[in-house]
């Protein structure tokens, strides 16, 4: 039953997410066949981070029909831990309704990488399940858009689980919101002015033989080339 109601509640706010970008930005959506090559299979899609509204951009990308519900969804979201604390109630129930995996906090500090594997084990076990989940390699987002150095969870998903990685590429996202007051969108966007664009590439596999460091850094480029492509 739970499952259920995350799916119709991320099923909505993908139909939502895209009316309000269609009315309000020139949004371009470039790539959704690649999601259908692997319907099947579980899914980590990477994505640049620029704004606070990419996750209404990422579900504005997405099918939004039966296929959706059928094969994608509960397509969920990597968020840390801190953004479900009781001070952030709205910003909380929002995550909780929309199935986030809530990323823990290692409670000790370790050496290499050994400590992923108590934070990052629900989305590891709900990859081997099937299932599809988003992921900034960032770790955070940049308002100027340049690509920082990547975290190496998005490797870590990929070498423990198998599944492939779809790069996607946001573009415009770090133009739509006021830089002065979180939340607000400039004029520009309130007047249609500003563009858009989601790209999502072909599937990423077979990185199993890198380091994390280095599958992880395979990951951003291939993130980044998108819009030059």
């Amino acid at each position: 039953m739970l499952i259920y109601f995350i799916k119709i509640s991320q099923l909505s706010y993908c139909c939502f997410s895209f009316l309000v970008l269609k009315i309000f930005t020139r949004l371009e959506i470039e790539g959704q066949e690649n999601i259908k090559k692997l319907e099947d299979f579980p899914i980590i899609f990477a994505s640049n981070h620029n704004s606070y509204i990419d996750s209404g951009i990422s579900a504005a990308a997405m099918p939004k029909n039966r296929f959706y519900l059928k094969k994608i969804a509960p397509l969920r979201f990597l968020v840390m831990d801190k953004y479900f604390s009781w001070k952030l109630l709205p910003i909380r129930i929002f995550l909780e309704a929309m199935g986030s995996i809530r990323v823990k906090k290692a409670k000790i500090k370790s050496e290499g990488h050994s400590h992923l594997h108590y934070v990052l084990s629900e989305p590891v076990n709900f990859l081997k399940q099937g299932g599809k989940i988003w992921i900034y390699p960032e770790g955070g987002f940049y308002k100027n858009g340049e690509p920082k150095k990547p975290r190496v969870g998005v490797a870590f998903l990929h070498q423990q689980t198998g599944a492939p990685i779809l790069p996607v590429r946001i573009t415009g996202n770090n133009k739509l919101m006021s830089k002065f007051v979180p939340f607000l969108p400039k004029l520009t966007t309130l007047m249609g002015l500003n563009k858009v664009k989601v790209i999502i590439g072909e599937p990423i596999q077979s990185l199993e033989n890198l380091s994390l460091e280095e599958a992880s850094g395979e990951i951003m480029r291939a993130i980044y080339e998108l819009n030059l492509q």
